[in-house]
């Protein structure tokens, strides 16, 4: 998953720790997102090709993952607050690990449908507590400088292993072994509990806001809640798409070999967009930078659900890509330059990515159940809809005010 907040996630009172290191919690966080591309992203291909779903049973699939992930993640924060005094955050991630050690084996045991759900339903919950003490631990201790350089590297970190992650699963996709992906996340769990205990602290450094020099511009505000608003929204289009890709590719003679390799092409164009946003600061302020960003996900997905070639598929998934590097950046950018550090926010940001991931698919699914193609871009993009103005009213204040402010 991901964060496009940076608050302090543990506000219980217990012993002030040193900050983290940023280099195991990249490598960390690296490794664990290998596994967040086979369970997310190429487990419509899994369930497809080894248990024999169909487009509507994958979005079903989708559906409920993301549901249990949202649940859980809005459960996170109260649980891991209440078992504070009995268990550090580094241990509760080691129990995530360390649970995923012995369940993703289990894929092995029998190619029952159940299971299949039983076991990608844990893993979902195992992520929903480990993602939000991950971000704590990025960003809790470190001044305004360091803070804003580590959520880009990190955010470029495992983004790029998402890709990695689809590209790895090609050979087992293409051998009959698509399953086996599930079971090898089994040893790199375990990599990740050596390296968490010899690499970063038991608990959480205390988080103190550090005020920017220059105050934020006033309308910054403004477009913190336009970006913030459109972020959801595009994580509900990632759900939507993921689950139909497999069918998509199949109907455009994709080899198999190649499939998951195809797709990881928007999960690679969006680390590239990220890291020209934050190399390059021209788009700072600017609104046109979330409509661009806009066009260029609706675009992209549309491009991509009705592409009539293979060419036509990658360069929409390209563009759909690029579109979500500007949304999510702008939101990133956005609440770190209006100074919101010490907001308790990473659970229910990581639980309104779940929702997204449950809702992208319930409507792709609705459009599938009309006919499929264009319809799967219409009914999907009713969700985009809904936040056309909770983007666009903070715009329409902002232009209210310079035209009472021009002189006469």
């Amino acid at each position: 998953m991901s964060s496009s907040c940076r608050g302090s996630f543990f506000r219980y009172h217990l012993p002030v720790t040193r900050t983290a290191p940023l280099t195991p919690i990249l490598v960390i966080s690296f490794l664990y997102s290998l596994g967040t591309a086979v369970l997310w992203n190429g487990l419509g291909f899994i369930a497809k090709e080894t248990y024999g779903f169909s487009e509507s049973a994958n979005l079903a699939l989708a559906i409920y993952n993301g549901g249990v992930y949202a649940i859980a993640a809005f459960a996170s924060g109260p649980i891991t607050r209440k078992l504070a005094g009995r268990i550090t955050p580094r241990g509760i991630i080691a129990w995530v690990l360390i649970l995923q050690v012995l369940i993703c084996p289990l894929i092995m045991l029998s190619p029952s449908t159940l299971l299949l759900f039983v076991l990608t339903g844990s893993m979902s919950i195992l992520a929903a507590f480990f993602w939000p003490i991950i971000e704590a631990y990025v960003s809790a201790g470190r001044d305004d400088a360091r803070m804003r350089s580590a959520i880009g590297w990190w955010n470029i970190v495992w983004m790029t292993a998402l890709g990695i992650g689809l590209i790895a699963m090609a050979p087992l996709l293409a051998t009959g072994k698509a399953s086996y992906a599930i079971a090898a996340l089994g040893p790199i769990n375990l990599l990740c509990v050596l390296i968490l205990f010899l690499g970063i602290p038991a608990r959480v450094a205390e988080h103190r806001h550090h005020q920017p020099q220059h105050q934020a511009p006033a309308h910054y505000a403004r477009l913190l809640a336009s970006s913030r608003a459109l972020l959801p929204t595009s994580y509900a289009l990632i759900g939507a798409l993921s689950p139909i890709m497999p069918y998509l590719l199949d109907s455009l003679n994709a080899p198999l070999a190649w499939q998951t390799s195809l797709v990881a092409t928007w999960m690679f164009a969006r680390v590239i967009g990220i890291g020209l946003l934050w190399a390059f600061p021209f788009w700072h302020g600017r609104w046109s930078i979330i409509l661009l960003g806009t066009l260029l996900l609706l675009g992209g997905f549309a491009t991509t659900v009705l592409a009539g070639s293979i060419a036509t598929a990658v360069t929409g998934l390209a563009i759909f890509g690029f579109g979500q590097a500007v949304i999510y950046y702008a939101a990133m950018y956005y609440v770190m330059a209006v100074g919101e550090a010490d907001v308790d926010a990473a659970a229910t940001h990581e639980g309104l990515i779940g929702l997204g991931y449950a809702a992208g698919p319930a409507a792709a699914l609705g459009g599938v159940a009309l006919g499929g193609g264009g319809w799967i871009v219409v009914a999907t993009w009713g969700i985009p809809a809904m936040a056309v103005w909770p983007a666009l009213r903070p715009y329409l204040k902002t232009r209210q005010e310079d035209e009472a402010n021009r002189p006469s």
